[in-house]
């Protein structure tokens, strides 16, 4: 053994090119006899919007488009979401994604070792697995890979429809939070209209009344009437009274006429002036001043029903607008050839490193040498 590093050590001296010609032979036959194929599963994403009219209006709804290209950034959440550290753990108790990595059929050095962190898996994982965002049309491009075919398919297969679930979770989370808020706010007004709709019945019932302003306007209409049924009378008693004497049956009769109005007049008043209901007695003027507040409170309890419920259907509209898919353009492929390891590229870029080495190497020899 001793011989052998002594010999080759001897040749490297008389042959210094030979430090560029066995790491590079080395790390050839690695990549041509050792190192196992990785192959590379592709597909396309995108995550797209509801779009719709910004307020509830039916003829901008059917004049709008559907679907729209969700902003870079809900692409970079599912970017972020195909990185973390939960995919890959979704991955590992799905398909276990572990032991396609630690395999002992693939190569020491591209495979995972069997002694690994979970910071080792992650990166590991980040390692195989890309995705990347068309800055221009928010399009996601994932690639897997894998030492099998199939197995980087099913890889970028079970990405998609996880982060799929992610985006569709979040957008019914969100949508969900936006209708109970709504929604419970319009509760709110509901409750208020139908409060002031028992508080008018409740007057109703307890004075017996259905709409005071018009029981008095007809009282006093009666009132007014009867009062000028009784200046007749009276009238007439006067003219009467110049002709005939206190005891003509005429007179009498135009006596108790006006009697019995001055009575019917007085009970007008008199209902007017009070009304009776339970135990409270008002007067119709205050009836009517008690029902009209309650008139406005339930006809300003109507208006905000109304106002909340446009404000409900115009959540629900924005909440349809905002909801986010993601959309598969191009579906998982399934690979026929080894995209990894690139054996002439990498053999190119590493000769012309150590190339690069070596004689840089010798140049600081050189340098030393003449100092």
């Amino acid at each position: 053994m001793n011989q052998a590093l002594t010999y080759t050590l001897a040749q490297i001296k008389r042959r210094p090119v030979l430090l560029v010609a066995i790491p590079w032979l080395l790390y050839a036959f690695y990549l041509v006899v050792l190192a196992s194929p990785k192959y590379e599963s592709i597909s396309q994403l995108v995550v797209k919007s509801s779009d719709g009219a910004n307020s509830f209006d039916p003829s901008s709804m059917l004049m709008s488009s559907v679907t729209g290209v969700a902003s870079t950034n809900d692409s970079q959440l599912v970017v972020a979401f195909v990185q973390s550290a939960d995919m890959l753990h979704y991955l590992d108790d799905t398909i276990a994604l572990r032991e396609h990595y630690t395999a002992a059929g693939a190569d020491f050095i591209g495979r995972l070792a069997k002694n690994h962190s979970e910071e080792d898996f992650l990166e590991y994982y980040l390692t195989n697995t890309d995705v990347v965002i068309d800055s221009n049309s928010s399009v996601i491009e994932l690639s897997a890979r894998a030492f099998d075919p199939a197995y980087a398919q099913l890889i970028s297969q079970t990405i998609v429809k996880r982060a799929e679930q992610f985006i569709n979770e979040i957008s019914n989370n969100l949508a969900k939070s936006r209708l109970a808020f709504a929604q419970s706010e319009h509760d709110i007004v509901e409750e208020k209209l139908h409060k002031a709709k028992l508080a008018l019945l409740d007057f109703q019932t307890k004075y017996n009344v259905m709409d005071p302003n018009a029981e008095g306007a007809a009282i006093q209409q009666i009132a007014f009437s009867l009062e000028a049924t009784l200046a007749q009378k009276e009238a007439e008693l006067n003219t009467l009274k110049s002709i005939m004497s206190d005891s003509a049956p005429e007179i009498i009769s135009l006596k108790r006429q006006i009697k019995a109005l001055e009575e019917q007049i007085n009970s007008q008043k008199t209902r007017i002036n009070d009304a009776q209901g339970g135990e409270t007695k008002l007067s119709i003027n205050q009836l009517m001043a008690q029902y009209s507040n309650l008139q406005v409170q339930a006809e300003l309890a109507m208006q905000a029903y109304g106002s909340s419920l446009m404000t409900l259907e115009n959540a629900r509209v924005d909440t349809y607008q905002q909801i986010q898919h993601l959309v598969t353009i191009e579906t998982p492929t399934l690979p026929d050839e080894a995209a990894y390891p690139k054996k002439l590229y990498n053999l190119v870029l590493f000769g012309v490193m150590l190339m690069m080495a070596f004689i840089a190497g010798r140049i600081i020899i050189a340098t030393i040498k003449e100092l």
